[in-house]
């Protein structure tokens, strides 16, 4: 379970996040600022997004039985949230699920200067850019999927091998700059929109039949006592119209 939980968590968030997409925006943010500014800037945007990322896949399930939220509900609701962002990803539309007009803003009017680009690195570009809604829900559904210990750890450890690969990617983005042109982020956008939408539909398939399994152990029981009542009626009737000849026999 946990080898399961890992490998479902580092694809879908590699679909979500788009590492190598996103590597494309932190070039465009850092520009030609120094190579030991973009690690460090790597290094930060990487242990913010793990703890935002980690910390909901641990409170995740927690918040889902405060609210009485059963985890098949979540498991279609949160694979139709990823199911719809990977369409828009295939029609080659940007993530709008990490993006708020605030934020976008925000990086527009952004100066190529150490102290105004430190300052946006965990807002808005580790909150809600990448670690926003989208991967959120992607690693909640993933935890609720494999609520168990085994499961909790795989799913953390898959998004921390995320996580780390983006932050390479971003403090090797100086090197890999001259292979992000527009058309390959294109190429890439669209091809995650594929893996995207195949992870949602088995998110829900699973919350589906989770949801079929739950309702027949629910209403099974009751059926099956019906049954037996009903039998127990009949055989009561057949017994007691044998035994009404046989006494007028004996009279």
């Amino acid at each position: 379970m946990l080898t399961i939980a890992f490998l479902k968590a580092f694809l879908a968030l590699f679909a979500m996040m788009n590492p190598i997409g996103n590597t494309g925006i932190f070039i465009a943010i850092t520009g030609d600022l120094p190579a030991s500014f973009k690690l460090r800037a790597a290094i930060k945007i990487t242990i913010c997004i793990s703890l935002i990322l980690v910390a909901s896949i641990w409170s995740g399930t927690a918040i889902l039985d405060a609210f009485g939220i059963s985890l098949p509900a979540f498991q279609l609701a949160g694979g139709l949230i990823v199911l719809g962002i990977g369409f828009k990803m295939i029609g080659g539309e940007e993530n709008k699920a990490h993006q708020t007009d605030e934020s976008k803003k925000q990086l527009e009017d952004l100066t190529q200067e150490e102290a105004d680009v430190n300052s946006k690195l965990i807002v808005p570009l580790s909150m809600p850019m990448m670690g926003g809604p989208g991967s959120i829900a992607t690693v909640v559904t993933v935890a609720a999927a494999y609520p168990t210990i085994p499961g909790l750890i795989g799913t953390t450890l898959g998004t921390i091998a995320l996580t780390v690969l983006m932050g390479t990617c971003f403090a090797a983005s100086g090197l890999l700059r001259r292979f992000i042109t527009p058309n390959a982020q294109q190429i890439i956008l669209r091809f995650m929109g594929m893996i995207l939408i195949a992870i949602a539909a088995d998110m829900m398939l699973t919350g589906f039949k989770q949801s079929i399994g739950e309702g027949a152990k629910d209403s099974i029981p009751g059926f099956v006592e019906d049954v037996e009542d009903a039998q127990k009626k009949i055989d009561a009737e057949q017994g007691g119209s044998a035994k009404t000849p046989a006494s007028k026999a004996g009279s």
